[in-house]
């Protein structure tokens, strides 16, 4: 007991002698902004639900020793709707990469951790401009009430970005009018061919959902790109070759694939309509509380 005592009392005194960092914030005019003098960090997440504008923290070191607090550094964050959005959405894909440790290694898991690969790489690819994620977007085909189902739309201020996720591995065999497409490897010396749903038509079928649904609007006006993501373990031996709004890809070639698409593509997207797409597309989809 006493050597637990002396131990904390060591722990104590070592923290007063090094001291510690304490953050301020500042709003642009410099004013001190007492409701968030003391921060844990000093990034996005200590400026939502504040104006936008450009802020300034101030970290500050204190000590036993120090006898007048010593500014470290200041660190200038722009804080913007498109900044807020990226925060926002990197804290949700947190709290997914979190929730997929904790499932059973099972096909939803599977097809879950396929959508946040995706997720993740269409993040990366829209950082600095505002843009809008959503999931499992359901629509209908027809008056039969029967729907069709999109893994992930992207509402980019270049058009909307349909993705599938193919997860099959080995080699793919398909073309564009076949109703399935397969896939074959090798296991145990084994040549093993399994059969899955044409993802091409499956792309066409989702994009002819999404133009029914703004039928009041010049569809053929708004860019519209579909890509289907095969995973890395997938060699795409005979497909149709891509084209511009549709592509087949692996998930290790989406990055740049929409980078060089983003590069070359005119913005036609205002933030509102982006906004106002997105409130549309998640009454549809699993996400209807987010927005």
């Amino acid at each position: 007991m006493v050597i637990v005592f002396l131990a904390v009392l060591g722990v104590i005194f070592a923290f007063l002698v090094w001291g510690w960092d304490e953050i301020v914030l500042r709003d642009e005019q410099g004013r001190l902004l007492s409701c968030k003098v003391q921060l844990d960090r000093a990034d996005e997440g200590a400026l939502i639900g504040l104006a936008y504008g450009t802020y300034t923290f101030e970290v500050w070191h204190r000590g036993l020793f120090c006898l007048k607090p010593r500014l470290v550094r200041k660190i200038k964050l722009v804080h913007n709707k498109v900044t807020e959005n990226e925060w926002n959405y990197a804290v949700k894909l947190d709290a997914e990469a979190k929730f997929l440790r904790s499932m059973p290694d099972d096909a939803e898991k599977r097809h879950r951790n396929a959508e946040f690969l995706t997720d993740s790489i269409l993040f990366r690819a829209s950082k600095g401009t505002y843009f809008k994620i959503l999931n499992n977007v359901y629509l209908l085909r027809n008056s039969l009430n029967d729907t069709t189902h999109i893994d992930s739309v992207l509402i980019h201020p270049t058009g909307l970005y349909l993705f599938e996720n193919v997860q099959k591995t080995g080699w793919i065999y398909g073309d564009a009018n076949s109703k399935s497409w397969h896939a074959t490897k090798m296991k145990e010396n084994v040549n093993r061919e399994s059969n899955f749903e044409n993802p091409m038509a499956r792309s066409v079928r989702n994009e002819e959902a999404l133009r029914r649904m703004f039928e009041g609007v010049d569809f053929s006006s708004i860019p519209c790109f579909s890509y289907i993501v095969f995973d890395d373990k997938a060699v795409l031996k005979e497909i149709p070759e891509s084209t511009v709004n549709r592509k087949f890809v692996l998930r290790s070639q989406l990055l740049q694939s929409l980078l060089r698409t983003f590069s070359l593509a005119t913005p036609v997207f205002s933030e509102n309509e982006i906004g106002e797409f997105a409130k549309e597309l998640a009454a549809l989809s699993d996400q209807f509380s987010d927005y």
